[in-house]
């Protein structure tokens, strides 16, 4: 909701916006009324109102609050060297540019000179080498970012480049893994970055204000309320109400209504996460690779997009087909359950007949097999019933085990399962393909082997092209070999009030665009 209070904390660019010395995000806000009411007299017309931005947060019990304010907080007062933009590139933000060494051992990073924390304090190597150095402590960062794991050494050559040694040729995969955030202590924890800082926080809403230090100019926006609510309904409720100005998850059920409202808009993009059903390959049928294939044959994954997303999502294939590394190449199993059918008996898997129904009662089948689905998880149990009701079609039967997600997570660590629907990240960030596929890490799924030479490759990818051969030889065998049924993908939705002007960019997230949004129709402050 845009509140109009007064005079803003300061415009970017005006005449009457002063320079602040380093100063604590509370000593910044004090700082900033004093001298714009120094500065800026009662009948300047640079004088505007403040300008309040509320988001509204569903945080259902599945993921909890944390977990979703964790994103947004990531976007809003978080920076790091670079981020992955919507097509898988490295884009910098606190970098101003790098250099590779032509063995790939060693990345130079040189900063932006303008970079500062949102205490006004400049980022300087120093402070990059000790954020890094405290990263390479933390095993879960290094699980999700393994060319983290391949630093050597960090040294620093003045103020504004730091020279990152690796004990082997990994440096691509080692700039996928420089988004984490740049700080340092202060006072009161640490001091980060990014286009706002934190005011306060309680346990139902978070208050940020807009950073005048932030080197790509401060926001118009001078306010950030982030409310979270129970449900999505009840956040839909509010934003109906003109208590929030930005939903940040549209439900699919409530989207066509979302979307029929002419005074929001609501913006879209393809996640890159897919459902899958994910197979223990070291398991029988499972370690036969035929099974994996025809049982991916069997599956219409558009029925699914329907009947679970209303149409929301696209098939899935294992890898992010909009990363630049596969030029829109995507491998994807047809549906054909004649196939499938038909495969399953050459192996000997034959169809059943009704007389062969079992002394337990059920579906007749020629396969049966059980897979673990998070009972917690709102879009597991339509996509497994869908799945369940197809693969019946073939005579295989998939008994649904529901459980909470942390039991289901527990149980596939060890070989006692057969199948499990998973969301999977898939690799905007070619650093999730190791992570996920690689036997040797610590995520690592289902047991699957076939693929480590692929990724030993990408890891020690040195140029574009090496990165391009690599990634094209994965996705190859990750087709061929199916350890699992990649089913969808589901697209995102967020609605923003019509009274913003957003930057529309295709692929990105319009959380990381909300520093240069503005009013629409400003009117003069009383």
């Amino acid at each position: 909701m845009v509140q109009r209070i007064g005079m803003a904390a300061g415009v970017r660019g005006a005449r009457c916006f002063p320079t602040l010395p380093p100063l604590g995000p509370a000593a910044v806000i004090a700082a900033m009324a004093v001298a714009l009411a120094a500065a800026c007299g009662p009948g300047d017309p640079l004088e505007r109102a403040e300008v309040v931005l509320s988001i509204g947060y569903a945080a259902p019990a599945e993921a909890g609050v944390a977990a979703g304010l964790e994103i947004i907080m990531e976007q809003l007062t978080r920076e790091g060297l670079f981020r992955t933009g919507p097509d898988g590139r490295v884009e910098p933000m606190l970098a101003e540019r790098w250099e590779v060494d032509p063995d790939g051992t060693a990345v130079t990073v040189v900063l932006r000179q303008d970079a500062a924390f949102h205490d006004g304090s400049p980022v300087t190597a120093d402070d990059v080498k000790a954020s890094l150095d405290r990263i390479r402590k933390e095993p879960a960062r290094i699980a999700r970012n393994p060319g983290l794991g391949d630093i050597e050494s960090i040294e620093t050559e003045g103020p504004h480049r730091v020279v990152i040694n690796l004990a082997r040729p990994s440096a691509q995969m080692l700039l996928l893994g420089l988004g984490n955030r740049v700080e340092k202590p202060g006072p009161k924890g640490q001091v980060t970055t990014g286009p706002f800082f934190v005011e306060s926080r309680t346990e139902d809403e978070v208050t940020l204000r807009a950073n005048p230090y932030y080197y790509q100019g401060r926001s118009q926006i001078d306010t950030v309320r982030i409310k979270t609510y129970p449900t999505l309904r009840t956040a839909w409720a509010a934003m109906m109400r003109s208590e929030i100005d930005f939903l940040f998850n549209v439900s699919i059920e409530a989207r066509e209504f979302v979307e029929a409202d002419s005074s929001v808009k609501v913006f879209s993009r393809d996640t890159p996460y897919a459902y899958v059903l994910l197979f223990n390959t070291r398991r029988s049928p499972f370690d036969d690779r035929r099974v994996r294939v025809a049982l991916s044959h069997a599956i219409d994954r558009g029925a699914i997009i329907e009947g679970a997303f209303r149409g929301h999502g696209s098939v899935a294939s294992g890898i992010w087909p909009s990363h630049w590394v596969y030029d829109g190449v995507e491998l994807t199993y047809d549906y054909d359950p004649r196939k499938a059918d038909r495969q399953l008996n050459e192996i000997g898997l034959q169809h059943p007949v009704p007389a062969d129904r079992g002394s337990t009662g059920g579906f007749p089948s020629r396969l049966r097999f059980e897979v673990l689905v998070g009972i917690d998880r709102a879009r597991f149990e339509p996509i497994a019933l869908l799945v369940q009701k197809q693969l019946r079609q073939i005579g295989v039967e998939m008994e649904i085990d529901a459980r909470p997600f942390a039991e289901v997570d527990a149980r596939i660590r060890g070989d006692s399962w057969d199948a499990v629907l998973l969301p999977l990240n898939t690799a905007r960030n070619l650093s999730r393909l190791y992570t996920y596929w690689h036997t040797s890490e610590l995520y690592a799924l289902s047991g699957f082997t076939g693929t480590d030479n692929a990724l030993e490759s990408l890891r020690s990818s040195v140029t574009e092209a090496d990165m391009r051969t690599s990634a094209r030889e994965f996705q190859r065998v990750l087709f061929e070999a199916a350890p699992a049924v990649f089913l969808t993908s589901l697209e995102e939705a967020r609605a923003v009030s019509r009274r913003f002007v957003v930057p529309d960019e295709p692929g990105r997230d319009v959380i990381e665009t909300l520093w240069r949004w503005r009013v629409a129709d400003p009117t003069p402050a009383n």
